[in-house]
């Protein structure tokens, strides 16, 4: 993972439209303005992976940041989102987008707390902490390298802009709804924006379903062998719908394969699914419900069942497989938690930690009938979800969203959801919104489909030329991580068709249609 972070930068490079600046500042702290509530921990001179100076520091209590100043700067400021719970300076500009090397000024935040990206366990009680992971230490971060970078350079910014994904997404929401004067250009892929939703209801219910026994999670009711079933089922039936069998959906809400053709029949229990199980699944692609069957959010779509980071690693798996789940830390140095999956731990850390802050509080006998109104104060500091970004598009802010359709870690129907909330809104936010459905590709990265694409050097373009993209390529890597086969990535509504002829790897074999 952390390979990856650090090549992809090599696949394209950044279309830079200021001439670069060398720094006239010497890599000290002689060369940093004081701020108020801000302690600078370490100046160092750092010459990977390009010379620039990197600067620690503490903003308040407990707010850890860190600032990397390139040597040769482009004149922009790009803050890099974290993922999971944070709990460690996390800076996705930088890991992923290669912005160093491209010459952004960058930071990012442990927004307020050190731990574990799926240990909740530092929220107990502590609200100061949830308003910081909600919102503040993302601005607050903002507001200080923003004075840090001007007073190194000696020269005021150029162009401020934001990318993140999954936690990272939900920043660049809240960033765009809540702080519209701080960034230009927001990049918000696959955003965890609907934390009581999107983490609570979705994902304890998934726990209820997968684990019914909240004190045996050795392994889920769904087994690997059965995702295999699932997924090979739904393929043979919709895999060439978009043209191509390649086992990718271009829109998994077009295949209308039903799950209960699955259920075991009478004397056969193999190559099937039990009625416990059926239910299981069918739960899962329905979307939490209330005790009344009503909807609460939305439901999961076919894709990534099988992949390794897919459903074994987000929804099924169980502590047999715990290692798969090993590399979620996004480089913490903390210890794993012993968690059989990502949406157990997310869902069950929110329920204990934030919302009833209770280390014992257990889904065994839960129903959400009072959910709505114990959870309506966190709403308030953790979901971004209000549709009005008009402040923020008034200064010329431009929001870029992208998200897997093979993400089962939070629904790709949700950033849909979000994107067609913000057009009824206001129709004219068309020419300042714009999102990406990514076939075949799950949470933030991986999948069956290409996974990776510069979002940075499209939002760059875009906020600098005034042109709204249409269309981008995304690429898949091969074992060293370099390029290996393209796919169009069009804006939503329009889907990638493939023209007929061509490499089927190649973007310039897809066009651009009506979905």
């Amino acid at each position: 993972m952390k390979k990856l972070f650090l090549i992809t930068i090599t696949l394209i490079g950044l279309a830079l439209f200021h001439s670069p600046l060398h720094a006239k500042s010497v890599c000290g702290l002689e060369s940093l303005p004081k701020l108020p509530d801000v302690t600078i921990s370490s100046v160092t001179k750092e010459s990977a992976p390009a010379s620039h100076c990197k600067v620690t520091g503490v903003i308040g209590r407990e707010i850890h940041f860190e600032l990397l100043l390139p040597a040769t700067w482009n004149g922009k400021f790009v803050f890099g989102g974290g993922g999971g719970f944070v709990g460690s300076v996390v800076n996705t500009a930088a890991d992923l987008y290669g912005a160093v090397q491209s010459g952004y000024a960058t930071v990012g935040t442990d927004t307020g707390h050190q731990a574990h990206s799926l240990d909740a366990s530092w929220a107990l009680n502590n609200m100061e902490r949830i308003v910081n992971y909600g919102h503040q230490a993302v601005h607050s971060t903002t507001v200080t390298a923003k004075a840090l970078i001007k007073g190194y350079y000696q020269q005021e910014i150029a162009r401020n802009y934001f990318i993140g994904c999954s936690r990272g997404g939900g920043q660049a929401l809240m960033e765009a709804q809540r702080y519209p004067d701080d960034f230009e250009g927001i990049v918000a892929g696959a955003p965890s924006y609907n934390w009581s939703m999107g983490m609570g209801a979705t994902m304890v219910q998934n726990t209820q379903v997968m684990y019914p026994d909240p004190d045996d999670l050795h392994e889920a009711i769904i087994r690997p062998k059965d995702l295999k079933l699932i997924e090979s089922s739904y393929l043979k039936m919709c895999d060439d719908m978009d043209g191509i069998k390649d086992g990718i959906l271009n829109d998994p809400r077009q295949c209308k394969f039903d799950v209960s053709s699955l259920l075991c029949k009478a004397g056969n229990n193999d190559n099937c699914l039990s009625k416990q199980q059926l239910k299981a699944v069918k739960a899962v692609y329905a979307g939490p419900k209330d005790s009344n069957g009503n909807a609460m959010y939305y439901p999961l779509v076919f894709g990534g069942e099988t992949h390794p980071l897919g459903w074994g690693f987000s929804i099924a798996g169980g502590l047999k497989y715990t290692a798969d789940i090993a590399e979620v830390g996004l480089g913490s140095d903390f210890p794993v938690p012993r968690v059989p999956n990502g949406q157990y731990a997310f869902g069950t850390g929110f329920m204990k930690y934030m919302v009833y802050h209770d280390p014992e509080w257990s889904y065994k006998d839960f129903t959400f009938d009072s959910y709505a109104e114990d959870v309506k104060l966190l709403e308030n500091t953790l979901n971004s979800t209000n549709p009005d970004i008009s402040a923020f598009r008034k200064n010329n802010g431009k929001l870029l969203m992208f998200t897997g359709w093979s993400d089962s870690t939070l629904t790709p129907l949700a950033t849909i959801g979000y994107y067609e909330d913000v057009i009824a809104h206001d129709k004219t936010a068309i020419n300042d919104v714009r999102l990406f459905m990514m076939p075949g590709v799950g949470h933030c990265w991986g999948g069956d489909g290409p996974s990776y694409a510069n979002y940075l050097n499209v939002l760059d373009e875009w906020v600098e030329t005034g042109k709204a993209p249409e269309q981008t390529p995304a690429y898949w890597l091969n074992n060293k991580f370099q390029p290996d086969g393209s796919r169009l990535l069009c804006a939503h509504p329009k889907v990638a068709k493939y023209n007929g002829h061509g490499d089927t790897r190649a973007a310039s074999s897809f066009s651009c249609v009506d979905n």
